[in-house]
């Protein structure tokens, strides 16, 4: 048994003289590693992703008659998507933060505003499917105006108008726009940066920063590498103010 075992390492010399063996020995270790993060490595392959995109402004005009009053509503959404190969549980798109540009060069001061779930409640959204959640609107019935304001707008104007026979009359005008809006007031004319935190209990949050701009009409767009900037130096002097050393 001993020569037996003596002339088989022989044969292996010359194998092992040329680093066979240890590539042989190297190969095995990496496929054992590869065996046991196997597991590991399917589930992040699987995994949902998130992903946010712009839709194009959209304006439903619908004429009056005697019943009712012509109405305008102008609507701009954003489609929530998952680009992962498994489906994303509880999906919720928040607006957690807004800045308003004060200046021509581009400069942003954060303002005070509410955190707002946009889809209103958590949904499950199935690998390479959407949904679109509605992120600005206004509502326009007669001379009642809602202006701009962030997420839906109103499905009636139930409070604002009365009927009366076979009309409807309007009990109140557009307001003036404040300066500083707040949880529900409308937007004046200006330059906005909205953060729109999207995640899900299943999958990595991500955050996206999107340029408003209003006027008569509204313009949406992702915003672009210089506004970003603007809004991080707008954080930095916000966290800067709010320090305290005792």
């Amino acid at each position: 048994m001993s020569t037996w075992f003596d002339q088989f390492l022989k044969q292996l010399k010359p194998l092992y003289e040329a680093g066979l063996i240890n590539t042989v020995g190297v190969i095995a270790t990496l496929a054992a590693v590869v065996v046991a993060l196997a597991p590991t490595i399917w589930k992040r392959w699987n995994r949902p992703k998130l992903a946010l995109l712009i839709k194009p402004v959209s304006i439903e005009n619908i004429p009056g008659n005697q019943q009712r009053q012509p109405t305008v509503t102008t609507t701009a959404h954003i489609l929530v998507k998952n680009t992962g190969n498994s489906a994303a549980l509880k999906v919720r798109a928040v607006l957690t933060d807004l800045y308003v540009r004060t200046s021509e060069k581009g400069t942003f001061q954060r303002r005070d505003y509410p955190q707002k779930t946009l889809n209103g409640f958590d949904r499950d959204l199935p690998a390479k499917l959407s949904f679109p959640v509605c992120l600005l609107g206004r509502k326009q019935v007669g001379s009642f105006d809602t202006g701009f304001i962030l997420g839906e707008p109103p499905r009636d104007v139930v409070g604002f108008a009365t009927a009366v026979g076979p009309q409807v009359a309007v009990a109140k005008s557009i307001a003036p726009a404040p300066e500083m809006p707040g949880g529900d007031d409308p937007f004046p004319e200006g330059i906005y940066i909205v953060r729109v935190v999207v995640s899900a209990n299943n999958a990595t949050p991500t955050t996206h920063s999107i340029r408003i701009q209003l006027t008569h009409e509204a313009e949406v767009h992702i915003a672009n590498w210089r506004e970003r900037r603007a809004i991080k130096k707008a954080d930095r002097r916000t966290a800067k103010a709010e320090i305290s050393y005792g």
